[in-house]
């Protein structure tokens, strides 16, 4: 029988039985199956927050078999912020272009396992709890979001700014430095919105730009030079802006350049964490994301609300992106959750850096190249050191070097007529220390310029922690030791 609203509106029910609903980070995952014959367009479903309000589409939506398979992000709902404190009612659309909603009730309100699935999430305006539940009055599906008012774990800012965890600092030197950024924001603002009113567009003009690196490099430089290699060039107009590092300072003349650039351009190409981009409000304009990395290894972005240093779900860090590149169809649900943008903005496309692993004319090129950096390590086994930095950014990234046992390693090497290449995280700074009596076979990694990838042709043996530099040496089918000494403290 038709079930009613709080508006006292007579729709038409699904009733449904729900299997269970757990949460995963910051998605609750949903299994509800209708009674009856009914197998209803598993599009139609969303949240309402009470009668007549928002409405949130699912994140992800699917059947196995009868069972719809529904996932809500509740970090990311209308506007691509946290959805709002309040009951949101499980529904389904009636008319997919309008608001109207039609009411899911469960068949058997009973003990059901869904009843007690909380997720709470320490953020800077207080602790946000999400609840999932069955109302016992209406019988319906919902999840109660509140937030409290508390002393929040970080302050309410993107830690991957490069400000690092400002909370050590006074408040008033917080305010002055929130104030310094705002008013950057503010003049860079106005600056691209003069150079927008200024420039003339052609939809043919490409921006090749980094934080990270002060050329071309990495998957943008493969993207870059197949376009030429294919003779695109001729079509579109090929512009490349760089810094070479994150902290550095851009010159005047970049600064300058900047707003200018990303006036013109008619598509955005990145691979690494850009703090300008994600100040482009540009409708028009595609921002792809090459993402420098490879695969899911661990949490990243948005995947970490609720822990010290991750992004603030209310901000606009990654959330930008058009268009962002992945290595397999598994990871787009991944990257979608870490950089806060619907799961049909990430592609899985495969990642242009790791063609050259499947190009024996490349490895063996690859591989004279790494013995060529390190001639030391011609005929020997060649170990590589390769961990990921500590901290929060890349202000506060760090490696306790103190770890290494220099005299050991060493030693090992001797035995097993071995050399071991230490290559740091590009974050970290702090000189590796190593001995000169022991510099015969313990090699600073970073006294050369060698793309890590090429160098990897020439490692016998890897040894890691949490870097993704696993997904690229796994593909040649050779050993790996992981050195997790801080596991419990890093998931933490």
């Amino acid at each position: 029988m038709p079930e009613r609203l709080a508006s006292g509106d007579a729709v038409p029910a699904l009733s449904v039985d729900v299997l269970d609903a757990s949460w995963s980070r910051i998605q609750i995952a949903v299994r509800v199956r209708p009674v009856g014959d009914a197998i209803p367009k598993v599009a139609r479903f969303c949240l309402q927050r009470d009668a007549g309000g928002p409405v949130m589409t699912p994140t992800h939506a699917g059947l196995d078999g009868s069972v719809a398979v529904l996932r809500f992000n509740v970090m990311q709902g209308p506007g691509r912020v946290p959805i709002d404190p309040g009951t949101w009612r499980l529904a389904l659309a009636t008319d997919p272009g309008g608001p109207g909603t039609a009411v899911v009730v469960v068949a058997d309100p009973g003990p059901l396992a869904v009843d007690g699935a909380v997720a709470e999430f320490r953020l800077a305006r207080g602790l946000y709890r999400a609840t999932a539940a069955v109302e016992p009055t209406h019988r319906g599906l919902v999840i109660e979001v509140r937030m409290e008012p508390r002393a929040p774990l970080a302050p309410d800012h993107d830690a991957e700014s490069g400000g690092g965890p400002e909370g050590r600092r006074s408040p008033f030197r917080r305010g002055i430095r929130r104030r310094l950024r705002r008013g950057r924001a503010a003049v860079f603002g106005l600056a691209l919105h003069i150079a927008r009113v200024a420039a003339r567009r052609n939809g043919r003009r490409i921006l090749f730009t980094s934080d990270s690196r002060s050329e071309l490099g990495g998957n943008l430089k493969l993207v870059h030079d197949r376009m030429v290699e294919r003779g695109l060039d001729r079509d579109f107009e090929l512009l490349t802006l760089f810094k070479p590092g994150i902290v550095a300072h851009r010159s005047l003349a970049d600064r300058l350049r900047l707003p200018w650039l990303l006036a013109r351009a008619d598509t955005i190409v990145i691979d690494d964490y850009q703090p300008v981009i994600y100040r482009v409000n540009l409708p028009d304009v595609k921002i792809v994301q090459l993402w420098h990395a490879v695969g899911a290894f661990k949490t990243v972005g948005y995947s970490r609300v609720g822990k010290r240093g991750a992004p603030n779900p209310y901000g606009r860090i990654h959330k930008n992106y058009t268009h962002v590149t992945v290595s397999s169809a598994t990871d787009v649900p991944v990257y979608a959750e870490a950089f806060g943008i619907p799961e049909d903005h990430v592609f899985s496309t495969g990642i242009p850096r790791t063609d050259r692993f499947f190009d024996p004319a490349y490895r063996e090129q690859a591989r004279e190249l790494a013995f060529a950096s390190f001639p030391e390590a011609r005929g020997r086994m060649t170990i590589l050191l390769a961990p990921t930095f500590r901290g929060i950014g890349a202000r506060s990234a760090t490696y306790d070097v103190a770890r290494l046992d220099y005299p050991s390693l060493h030693a090992a090497c001797v035995e097993k007529d071995a050399v071991c290449i230490v290559r740091m995280h590009p974050f970290v700074h702090e000189p590796l220390g190593i001995p000169s009596a022991f510099a015969d076979r313990l090699l600073d990694g970073q006294r050369t310029s060698i793309d890590v990838n090429d160098l990897l042709f020439a490692v016998d043996l890897l040894v890691t922690d949490y870097s993704s530099i696993v997904y690229e040496f796994s593909t040649l089918d050779r050993p790996m030791l992981f050195y997790a000494y801080d596991l419990d403290d890093y998931v933490a």
